[in-house]
């Protein structure tokens, strides 16, 4: 059995969030496992599901992680950003 991770996406356009994982034999059982048991109830609009061993976690010190918070020149905005954010205008 492998362990699958699940992230719900509640309304569309909304960033996918993990809540829990499912235990199954492969993706297919896995994502049906995960429809029944995190989307059956809640309010979903789309579901991810991912192999454990596919999630790659950064092992780098903390210090390492918090330097790019002085570099504001560098911050990345994202997609659906205000529109007077992206013109500059904070």
């Amino acid at each position: 059995m492998t362990i699958w991770e699940v992230f719900v996406q509640t309304e569309g356009g909304d960033p996918f969030e993990h809540v829990g994982q499912v235990e199954a034999p492969n993706g297919d059982t896995a994502t049906l496992a995960a429809k029944e048991h995190f989307a059956r109830r809640d309010p979903c609009a789309g579901l991810w599901v991912i192999d454990r061993d596919d999630v790659r976690v950064a092992s780098w010190p903390p210090e390492v992680l918090a330097s790019g918070r002085r570099k504001v020149y560098r911050r990345s905005l994202g997609r659906g950003a205000p529109d007077d954010i992206l013109a500059g205008r904070l």
